[in-house]
C-alpha cells in the first residue's frame, strides 16, 4: 500500500513538473502586446489582428469600431454607475451593436474565432435574447 502511495505521489510530482515546463500557446503575442504602453481598444484591436488573422482593411474597420465601442462603454459606465441594472443592460446593448457590426467585417471562421476570444462560446453572436 505504501508503495502504491509513494509511486502515486511521485507520478503527481513529475506531471506537475512536466506542466510547468508546457509552453502557453499566447505567450509571443503576451510580450508584443505588453512590450507597447496600449490600453483598451488598442489592446483589444491588436488582440484580435493577431489570434483572428485580419487583413489590413479588416485591421482599419475593428480599430475604428473598437475606438467607438471602448468610448460608448466608458459612457455607460460613468453615466449608469448608481443603477447596475440599466448599466448591464446598456453595456449588453452595447456590445450587440458591435457584433451586428463584426458580422459585416468578419468571415465566418473569424466570427466563430471571435467568440472563443471574447470567451462566449455557446451563444448565437446576434441575439437580442441572449442570456435567456
Amino acid at each position: 500500500m505504501k508503495r502504491i502511495i509513494l509511486a502515486s505521489v511521485l507520478a503527481l510530482v513529475g506531471v506537475a513538473g512536466q506542466a510547468q515546463r508546457m509552453p502557453v500557446s499566447d505567450d509571443g503575442l503576451d510580450q508584443v502586446v505588453l512590450s507597447f504602453d496600449l490600453t483598451g481598444p488598442a489592446m483589444a484591436t491588436i488582440e484580435m489582428k493577431q489570434e483572428l488573422q485580419l487583413t489590413e482593411e479588416q485591421y482599419a474597420h475593428i480599430e475604428r469600431l473598437n475606438a467607438e465601442r471602448f468610448t460608448k462603454l466608458e459612457i455607460a459606465e460613468a453615466s449608469f454607475a448608481r443603477n447596475p441594472d440599466k448599466r448591464a443592460s446598456e453595456v449588453k446593448s452595447i456590445h450587440l451593436q458591435s457584433d451586428r457590426s463584426l458580422q459585416a467585417i468578419l468571415t465566418e471562421q473569424q466570427l466563430r474565432q471571435y467568440q472563443v476570444l471574447e470567451g462566449r462560446y455557446d451563444i448565437q453572436l446576434i441575439s437580442e435574447k441572449e442570456g435567456e
